[in-house]
């Protein structure tokens, strides 16, 4: 009768086998670091950490919003049209008119955040063309504010996927 001697698993092979997996490990790892990276530069707004110390001023900010009872819609006006819209509702949920709206537009991967003024299209309705590749993240940051006034007194943001 023949029998045929196996080595088995030895200490050599046990070192390859966690080197791989460990190898494996960190090259994925630094492939989702690297993505994460360069997708987002790491700050809502600019200035945060002023914007930090300046907490209490932007709680009361918010609290005159919320006390005007403005909302606001943010959209695309169709799939193949790159016009970003803007409704804006007063508390009684008529049409807003006579604002000065502004939108800061971030394409998702891009370094830099661009500023669009929007026109009145109709009463409460605001548009302007945008700059965005297709299907793309678009974090939109909206402000409006009277046109006799310097100070935005409604914000709001909205996250858009370009078709």
């Amino acid at each position: 009768m023949a029998t045929t001697a196996t080595k088995g698993m030895r200490g050599i092979h046990l070192f390859w086998w966690l080197s791989g997996f460990f190898a494996v490990m960190i090259a994925v790892n630094a492939v989702f670091l690297y993505s994460a990276l360069s997708s987002f530069p790491g700050e809502e707004v600019k200035n945060s950490y002023v914007l930090g110390l300046d907490y209490n001023r932007e709680v009361e900010r918010r609290r005159e919003q919320d006390a005007l009872g403005w909302s606001a819609e943010v959209g695309l006006a169709d799939a193949s049209d790159r016009r970003l819209i803007v409704r804006m509702l007063g508390a009684d949920q008529a049409p807003l008119t006579g604002l000065a709206v502004v939108a800061n537009v971030h394409v998702a991967g891009e370094a830099q955040a661009t500023t669009v003024d929007l026109a009145e299209m109709s009463p409460g309705e605001y548009a302007a063309q945008i700059a965005a590749p297709a299907k793309a993240r678009v974090e939109t940051q909206v402000s409006a504010r009277r046109r006799n006034e310097d100070v935005a007194v409604f914000k709001a943001a909205k996250t858009l996927v370009m078709p």
